[in-house]
């Protein structure tokens, strides 16, 4: 990403977009669990905060590769972390 401010802003996207999946499913199957529904918004939630925080302190702040380093980090853990939750998403 180019900036920090990018990086929290597709961040948010990308979960705003995951919270309106998981209601249009709820609008589509009226079977659905309501307890699963508002622990899989609260997990997309925490996520959120949780990477937003961690992409407002990058470690090695003076060495840029040690900035490149966690920032390729901090995504591919994000990665790893948004498809859990898709998954989550699938078994409802």
């Amino acid at each position: 990403m180019a900036s920090r401010k990018k990086l929290k802003k597709t961040i948010h996207f990308v979960s705003s977009e995951l919270i309106t999946d998981v209601y249009f499913r709820c609008l589509l199957n009226k079977k659905i669990d309501e307890t699963a529904v508002e622990t899989i918004v609260l997990k997309i939630v925490g996520t959120t905060r949780e990477f937003c925080l961690r992409a407002n302190k990058p470690a090695g702040n003076g060495n840029s590769t040690l900035v490149k380093a966690y920032y390729r980090s901090l995504y591919t853990s994000w990665n790893q972390k948004l498809a859990e939750i898709i998954k989550d998403i699938e078994s409802i």
